[in-house]
């Protein structure tokens, strides 16, 4: 008991912590191009939208991405021999995290995005 009365007031201290969590949209894009410069990328025209909850901000049906493939565990890029080719349709489960980045000394609000390969 003496223990926890030596940690309750840490806790009032604290502010409350809100954790955010991955927001997805399974999409299927037709790729239109592969960028070289100013770095290697994909431009896609988005095919179909599928958001995995309603509050998600899926890009419009119709609307063009530039991105980098990545890893269906969204850990790495994509090598650029596995890439899709211009013509191809794929299968992307885009995900996004909103939050608060650090830099300069000063924080901004930003939007974390990964594009990962969904599978077959």
């Amino acid at each position: 008991m003496r223990h926890a009365l030596l940690v309750l007031p840490f806790f009032l201290l604290c502010g409350p912590v809100q954790a955010s969590t991955w927001q997805i949209c399974r999409m299927e894009l037709r790729i239109t191009e592969v960028v070289k410069q100013p770095y290697p990328q994909l431009k896609a025209q988005v095919l179909k939208v599928n958001p995995a909850s309603a509050t998600v901000e899926c890009p419009a049906q119709g609307a063009t991405l530039t991105f980098t493939p990545e890893t269906p565990d969204y850990q790495r890029t994509l090598p650029r021999r596995q890439w899709p080719g211009k013509g191809q349709s794929v299968r992307i489960d885009y995900r996004y995290l909103d939050g608060v980045c650090k830099g300069d000394g000063h924080s901004h609000e930003c939007r974390i995005k990964h594009y990962p390969m969904a599978g077959p």
